[in-house]
């Protein structure tokens, strides 16, 4: 049985998540706080258990879910965008930080994306932390494991997906581009960056220009920033 931890990822997933089979909450809290989560869990007659000790790091609410896949079928996601007249997606090529993940899907519920698409190996898997860090953003936005990113890439550009890489050097700036009506960007992992082979299947590279000494920025921060201006600057 696995668990979603706080406040924030409990409510939105008594909202969706058909297997929670039991919430625990904390006695000292006050009834303010979680006067939703309460309502939901009665609402769906969900096992409610008051505890003594509070988890470290909970907020003082756990949810209990049975074996559940947040991951989508890579032809069923197909399927779904392939009708879309204007859709956003992100590729995260060997992102490994549990957190980053958790705070890419925060950004992309915020600004539309419609999935985020992860490779099966040298990736970050979906556990606990991800969880939490999402604040409940897991819930809305479809997660994809695929064997080669690559290949995916090639469909979606069938499909007429402009592709959009993130790097530091000889790049276009991100805000001088028009993004088009279906645009799917592409964030390597924390140390290396995007892949040479994954790089080559992109149609423009973009960077953020940073006034500041350290010539970096955390791939969730960076990925906040190009899903804000691909959001509001989009054709059609």
């Amino acid at each position: 049985m696995e668990k979603i931890i706080g406040i924030n990822p409990v409510r939105e997933a008594l909202k969706i998540n058909g297997k929670i089979e039991k919430v625990e909450i904390f006695k000292g809290l006050k009834k303010e706080t979680i006067s939703e989560i309460l309502n939901l869990a009665e609402k769906r007659n969900i096992k409610i258990d008051y505890i003594q000790k509070r988890e470290e790091n909970s907020q003082g609410v756990i949810a209990y879910v049975n074996a559940y896949n947040y991951y989508v079928e890579e032809g069923e996601f197909l399927e779904k965008i392939i009708k879309k007249d204007k859709s956003t997606l992100l590729i995260l090529d060997g992102v490994q930080d549990a957190r980053n993940l958790g705070a890419l899907l925060r950004s992309a519920e915020a600004f539309g994306v419609d999935g985020i698409i992860i490779p099966e190996r040298k990736s970050v898997k979906i556990n606990e932390a991800v969880i939490k860090t999402s604040t409940g953003a897991i819930e809305y936005v479809d997660i994809v494991k695929v064997e080669n990113i690559s290949k995916f890439i090639e469909k979606i550009k069938k499909l007429e997906f402009w592709i959009y890489g993130a790097e530091a050097n000889e790049a276009k700036l991100y805000y001088e581009e028009k993004y088009p009506s279906k645009t799917c960007l592409v964030l390597g992992s924390e140390g290396f960056g995007i892949r040479k082979k994954v790089k080559n299947n992109c149609d423009i590279m973009l960077k953020i220009p940073m006034l500041g000494k350290v010539n970096s920025l955390n791939v969730s921060v960076a990925g906040g920033i190009l899903l804000s201006e691909i959001s509001k600057n989009r054709r059609g």
